[in-house]
């Protein structure tokens, strides 16, 4: 359960106001800033159009991930309710489909765990995975049950769907008959699409009716500022996909023992293309690249204007050189990860690598450069 943990500190980490104020900003010794426009005080035209990064994030990236998703959702509750109406294969197969394109969709939100994102705890009520299959079993068998408690955060949301809908080396037509021979099992599968809704749908209301203004005004680095919270999610969201998508199952923190029933998306399969889904979005937002493809005022853009140095090249050069080699070395893999990592660990491992060194860039050297705080815990001393 070390995801849980992670959620809970970083959580803790962020509304308590930062018992790690130190951790970051003295990290920044491979960095050197050159004298720039956005010293110069006094000159609006020289300084960083750091509200010009927030809208973009907001109205480019992060309000239209949220609707993609809501839409992606909905059509998950639709097919299945074809799917009870019809008692088809083909309908059931289409609410895997839609199942993946949901999953898929809200890897693009998972970073987004600030303000009513964290608010709502989507990461912990969407993706605490692997899901606890013997109780999800027990939930269904009772018909009793209280998704919103904190023994149920493992029987829910996506890692839940993940199993009821694909089962452990279950052939396709069986599963399809657990749904209908078993009216509980498809009660629950609306209870937790109802939770996934209802939640969603507060976080998307509060975007759209007051936490925009709030966001795009808050225009300092300082702990609790908006470009403050998008540094340390970006940062927070890597370390996710390092460790729980990747180096868990590696066995990386059980001393060599490999896990593989933990990765994301373990009966679907689809764990490596949700790591590389995962990654886009954090280069995304690092870049500032809107969810249509257009390139346009990130973090990149602000290093590039502050001019900072890194070893003999630029931090910006560095750290668009590493989401390459990250990139490369996942691109190499296949789905399952959990098969990968039984056979093919080396190749993981160089990709955990690769992370890793990326990590380095994005957790230190650029809030040193920023002057932001990291002010969540990984519990690694990555």
């Amino acid at each position: 359960m070390f995801k849980l943990n992670q959620i809970i500190r970083k959580s803790t980490a962020i509304k308590l106001g930062m018992l790690l104020v130190a951790s970051t900003v003295l990290l920044g010794a491979s960095c050197k800033k050159t004298k720039t426009p956005d010293d110069t005080p006094g000159d609006p035209s020289k300084v960083f159009d750091k509200q010009g990064l927030l809208v973009n994030m907001a109205d480019n990236i992060i309000i239209p991930s949220y609707a993609d998703f809501k839409t992606a959702l909905e059509n998950l509750k639709l097919s299945f309710t074809n799917f009870k109406t019809s008692g088809s294969l083909t309908d059931f197969q289409t609410v895997k489909e839609k199942l993946h394109l949901a999953y898929l969709s809200y890897q693009r939100v998972s970073l987004f765990g600030f303000g009513p994102g964290e608010d709502a705890s989507v990461r912990f009520n969407f993706n605490v995975f692997p899901a606890n299959v013997t109780l999800i079993n027990s939930n269904i068998s009772s018909g009793s049950y209280d998704l919103k408690t904190i023994s149920n955060i493992a029987t829910k949301g996506f890692p839940a769907l993940d199993y009821l809908f694909y089962g452990l080396n279950q052939a396709e037509a069986d599963q399809m008959q657990l749904f209908l021979t078993d009216a509980k099992r498809s009660k629950y599968v609306n209870d937790l699409l109802n939770e996934m809704t209802t939640i969603l749908n507060s976080v998307i209301d509060t975007w759209n009716s007051t936490y925009r203004s709030t966001f795009i005004n808050s225009l300092g680095t300082d702990v609790g500022s908006s470009i403050g919270f998008l540094i340390n999610q970006i940062n927070y969201e890597l370390d996710y996909l390092k460790n729980a998508k990747i180096g868990i199952p590696l066995g990386l923190k059980s001393g060599g023992k490999i896990l593989p029933e933990n990765c994301e998306a373990y009966y679907s399969g689809q764990s490596l293309t949700y790591a590389i889904e995962t990654l886009g979005i954090i280069e995304n937002m690092y870049l500032g690249k809107s969810y249509s493809g257009t390139n346009g005022k990130g973090f990149d853009d602000y290093l590039d204007h502050l001019g900072i140095q890194y070893t003999d090249g630029t931090l910006y050069n560095a750290i668009k050189n590493q989401f390459m080699s990250a990139q490369a070395k996942l691109s190499v893999l296949a789905n399952p990860l959990s098969y990968q990592i039984e056979t093919n660990s080396q190749a993981v491992t160089t990709a955990y690598q690769e992370l890793i060194k990326l990590l380095v860039l994005l957790k230190t050297d650029l809030p040193s450069s920023l002057g932001v705080v990291i002010t969540y815990q990984d519990g690694d001393g990555d």
